[in-house]
Protein backbone atom coordinates (compact mmCIF):
# COMPACT_ATOMS: atom_id res chain seq x y z
CA UNK A 1 0.00 0.00 0.00
CA UNK A 2 1.72 3.88 -0.86
CA UNK A 3 1.90 5.99 1.77
CA UNK A 4 0.04 9.23 1.64
CA UNK A 5 2.99 11.84 1.53
CA UNK A 6 1.20 14.99 1.09
CA UNK A 7 1.91 17.70 2.89
CA UNK A 8 -1.59 18.28 4.87
CA UNK A 9 0.10 21.24 6.96
CA UNK A 10 1.31 23.31 4.68
CA UNK A 11 -0.37 26.58 4.30
CA UNK A 12 -0.82 25.88 0.27
CA UNK A 13 -1.78 22.35 0.65
CA UNK A 14 -4.43 23.36 3.19
CA UNK A 15 -5.80 26.29 0.44
CA UNK A 16 -5.23 23.42 -2.00
CA UNK A 17 -8.09 21.04 -0.09
CA UNK A 18 -10.09 24.13 0.00
CA UNK A 19 -10.45 25.10 -3.16
CA UNK A 20 -11.22 21.59 -4.13
CA UNK A 21 -13.93 21.43 -1.23
CA UNK A 22 -15.50 24.69 -1.62
CA UNK A 23 -15.28 24.79 -5.62
CA UNK A 24 -16.24 21.30 -5.94
CA UNK A 25 -13.14 20.89 -8.83
CA UNK A 26 -10.72 18.08 -8.96
CA UNK A 27 -6.91 17.95 -9.19
CA UNK A 28 -7.25 17.26 -12.95
CA UNK A 29 -9.76 20.79 -13.50
CA UNK A 30 -7.16 22.81 -11.19
CA UNK A 31 -4.42 21.26 -14.14
CA UNK A 32 -6.48 22.29 -16.72
CA UNK A 33 -6.85 25.79 -14.91
CA UNK A 34 -3.41 26.00 -14.55
CA UNK A 35 -2.36 24.59 -18.13
CA UNK A 36 -0.27 22.15 -16.12
CA UNK A 37 -0.42 18.47 -15.73
CA UNK A 38 -2.04 16.51 -13.62
CA UNK A 39 1.18 15.26 -11.84
CA UNK A 40 2.97 18.76 -11.62
CA UNK A 41 -0.80 19.32 -9.24
CA UNK A 42 -0.29 16.14 -7.61
CA UNK A 43 4.15 17.45 -6.60
CA UNK A 44 2.02 20.34 -5.35
CA UNK A 45 0.72 18.47 -2.89
CA UNK A 46 3.46 16.61 -2.26
CA UNK A 47 6.26 19.98 -1.86
CA UNK A 48 3.66 22.04 -0.04
CA UNK A 49 4.82 24.69 -3.31
CA UNK A 50 2.25 25.72 -5.98
CA UNK A 51 4.17 27.33 -8.62
CA UNK A 52 3.57 31.83 -9.08
CA UNK A 53 2.18 31.32 -12.61
CA UNK A 54 -0.09 28.31 -12.03
CA UNK A 55 -1.00 30.14 -8.33
CA UNK A 56 -2.01 33.36 -10.44
CA UNK A 57 -3.99 31.66 -13.24
CA UNK A 58 -5.46 29.56 -9.99
CA UNK A 59 -6.60 32.93 -8.36
CA UNK A 60 -7.71 34.46 -11.34
CA UNK A 61 -9.96 31.61 -12.42
CA UNK A 62 -11.49 31.26 -9.20
CA UNK A 63 -12.04 34.83 -8.26
CA UNK A 64 -9.90 34.81 -4.98
CA UNK A 65 -6.49 37.19 -4.11
CA UNK A 66 -2.86 35.33 -4.92
CA UNK A 67 -1.95 35.96 -1.18
CA UNK A 68 -4.69 33.43 -0.61
CA UNK A 69 -4.04 30.98 -3.30
CA UNK A 70 -0.52 31.13 -1.73
CA UNK A 71 -1.20 30.32 1.79
CA UNK A 72 -0.57 33.70 3.45
CA UNK A 73 -3.04 34.76 6.35
CA UNK A 74 -5.40 37.61 4.78
CA UNK A 75 -8.70 38.51 6.17
CA UNK A 76 -11.86 38.96 4.32
CA UNK A 77 -11.33 42.10 2.64
CA UNK A 78 -7.98 41.37 1.99
CA UNK A 79 -8.83 38.28 0.36
CA UNK A 80 -10.60 40.30 -2.11
CA UNK A 81 -9.45 41.18 -5.85
CA UNK A 82 -8.95 45.21 -6.29
CA UNK A 83 -12.77 45.62 -8.17
CA UNK A 84 -14.49 43.70 -5.86
CA UNK A 85 -12.95 44.90 -2.63
CA UNK A 86 -14.44 48.75 -4.45
CA UNK A 87 -17.69 47.43 -5.13
CA UNK A 88 -18.03 46.31 -1.53
CA UNK A 89 -16.66 50.01 -0.23
CA UNK A 90 -19.61 51.38 -2.97
CA UNK A 91 -21.88 48.76 -1.31
CA UNK A 92 -21.39 50.22 1.84
CA UNK A 93 -21.31 54.00 1.28
CA UNK A 94 -24.78 53.72 0.19
CA UNK A 95 -26.72 55.42 2.75
CA UNK A 96 -29.27 52.85 4.17
CA UNK A 97 -30.35 48.96 3.83
CA UNK A 98 -33.03 49.90 1.48
CA UNK A 99 -30.55 51.38 -1.30
CA UNK A 100 -28.60 48.21 -0.33
CA UNK A 101 -30.59 46.05 -1.20
CA UNK A 102 -31.78 47.94 -4.41
CA UNK A 103 -28.23 47.51 -5.72
CA UNK A 104 -28.56 43.70 -5.13
CA UNK A 105 -32.09 43.69 -7.12
CA UNK A 106 -30.44 45.68 -9.66
CA UNK A 107 -27.48 43.77 -10.28
CA UNK A 108 -29.23 40.19 -10.31
CA UNK A 109 -31.49 41.89 -12.48
CA UNK A 110 -28.91 42.33 -15.18
CA UNK A 111 -27.15 39.36 -14.31
CA UNK A 112 -30.54 37.75 -15.48
CA UNK A 113 -30.33 39.64 -18.23
CA UNK A 114 -27.01 38.42 -19.39
CA UNK A 115 -28.35 34.34 -18.24
CA UNK A 116 -31.01 34.90 -20.80
CA UNK A 117 -28.93 36.70 -23.52
CA UNK A 118 -26.52 34.08 -23.21
CA UNK A 119 -28.85 31.31 -23.90
CA UNK A 120 -30.63 33.01 -26.58
CA UNK A 121 -27.11 33.43 -28.41
CA UNK A 122 -26.21 29.83 -28.16
CA UNK A 123 -29.15 28.51 -28.76
CA UNK A 124 -28.36 30.02 -32.15
CA UNK A 125 -24.91 29.06 -32.41
CA UNK A 126 -25.79 25.52 -31.65
CA UNK A 127 -28.75 25.56 -34.33
CA UNK A 128 -26.42 27.16 -36.74
CA UNK A 129 -23.66 24.67 -36.51
CA UNK A 130 -26.00 21.90 -36.86
CA UNK A 131 -27.26 22.99 -40.50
Amino acid sequence: MRKNTHQTDNPQVRRLNEIIEKKRISKADIARICGVSAQSVNNWFVRGAVGKSSAIKLAEALGVSLEWVLGQDVDAKDGLRHDERRLLELYNQLPNEEEQQNMLRIVSLRLKELDELYAKYMGRRIKGDAE
